[in-house]
């Protein structure tokens, strides 16, 4: 593995009519403007984060940078090509093995942080967060929503580009609060209550409004989940007695069962597919439920399909890294889908941050951040920081920051990619 700078590979090259050998180069790091004993070549490689140069001939055995090409954003493995001489008596010579860019990663603390729960709006130096539960990114306009919940229930604007905290909604008069999501737009914030005596299982807030104020969408006792469709907008709910997927009919103004995918007195949370094509149910009731099933959408009937285990196995609890039911998780709170079709999972109780890609309905689950298991307060490589009970995630559009709600640190955390 190579980590940054610019680089060019040692082989025996060939170089004018006479073929005769180049002088061989080791992997050395160049810089612009210095000299370095090799031919004129363009090294070029088509899937490689970094920059790499066009290097000028200076008298027979030296080089010097003249410029940089940019190679694409988050690509990480390519063939090396390098291209000696110019016109008719140019020769390539491409490297057998892949070049493979290893990623800096690193964890830190955007915002809050410290062992008591404190309500503080403020700049990302003095905002303080109380057990921050479910993050909502509105990535057009760069704000993060923190949801709080317990003794708190509100909701907290996280400004990504002016660095300040503020809270637009507070809740009093509703239930806990439980899970948050946009609608089809970022116009519109959900949030799914637990439904009591007030009969509430959604409500939603208008950016048009500046989310200040909430209304009711959907009634129901029951329910502690909502999620809209991100492709025709229909609203899912869920009722955690029967371990059942509901659907909200806006014209008949009623709640469709349409699967059982828990057993009775399960509490579990939802996550949708980029496309709207399959719903993943998160269970994380209780300690004998964590694990993930995966139902197929139809959008003519608006009903879903049998729901398949995806992740782990019900009453199976653990931590594991591996494919489908060989994993293992404890506690998934929240799960948001990557902009490469990836899935990035809070996995609660084993204070990390889990990756997963799916393969035609075959999940590979990774660890993404915190090492499992372990909790703790502390930054830096992801893998060795360690976070304490983390029930939130969002990604960034482009995929190179990872946001987390570390509960029990009262912290929103951020993993960049460099």
């Amino acid at each position: 593995m190579l980590r940054g700078g610019f680089f060019l590979f040692g082989k025996p090259l060939l170089h004018g009519r006479d073929e005769a050998p180049v002088r061989r180069a080791e992997v050395i790091a160049l810089q612009p403007g210095r000299s370095y004993p090799v031919e004129r070549a363009v090294l070029q490689c088509a899937r490689l984060r970094e920059r790499f140069c066009l290097i000028e001939r200076q008298m027979d055995r030296e080089i010097r940078i003249v410029e940089h090409q940019l190679v694409p954003a988050r690509a990480d493995t390519g063939k090396v090509t390098v291209t000696i001489g110019e016109g008719e008596e140019a020769q390539e010579v491409v490297f057998e093995e892949e070049f493979q860019y290893e990623f800096k990663k690193n964890l830190s603390t955007l915002c809050g942080g410290g062992f008591n729960a404190e309500d503080k709006d403020g700049t990302f130096k003095e905002a303080k967060f109380a057990r921050p539960l479910r993050l909502a990114l509105d990535n057009e306009n760069q704000k993060l929503y923190v949801l709080e919940a317990d003794a708190y229930k509100c909701i907290r604007e996280v400004d990504l580009i002016n660095e300040k905290v503020s809270t637009p909604w507070r809740a009093p008069g509703l239930h806990n609060l439980r899970t948050i999501s946009f609608g089809t737009t970022c116009d519109t914030l959900f949030v799914g209550v637990e439904g009591s005596s007030s009969n509430v299982s959604t409500v939603f807030l208008l950016r048009s409004d500046g989310f200040v104020r909430h209304k009711t969408y959907a009634p129901r006792s029951g329910s502690n989940a909502s999620i809209l469709n991100p492709v025709d907008g229909e609203l899912f709910i869920n009722d955690y007695y029967k371990g059942m997927v509901l659907r909200w009919d806006r014209d008949k103004q009623e709640m469709v069962e349409l699967v059982q995918c828990f057993n009775n007195n399960t509490d579990f949370t939802y996550c949708w597919s980029h496309d709207g094509k399959y719903l993943y149910a998160l269970a994380l009731g209780g300690a004998s439920h964590s694990a993930i099933v995966r139902m197929e959408y139809d959008f003519a009937t608006k009903t879903l399909g049998e729901p398949n285990t995806w992740v782990g196995m019900d009453g199976q609890l653990g931590y594991q890294d591996g494919v489908g039911e060989d994993a293992r998780i404890n506690q998934p709170y929240q799960m948001c889908t990557g902009p490469q079709g990836d899935f990035f999972l809070a996995d609660t109780w084993n204070h990390c941050i889990r990756r997963i890609v799916d393969n035609a309905g075959t999940a590979t689950v990774t660890t993404y951040a915190g090492i499992g298991g372990q909790l703790g307060f502390t930054e830096g490589d992801p893998l060795e920081a360690q976070l304490q009970f983390p029930t939130g995630v969002a990604v960034s559009d482009d995929g190179s920051t990872v946001y987390v709600a570390d509960k029990e640190n009262n912290r929103i955390c951020k993993i960049t990619v460099e």
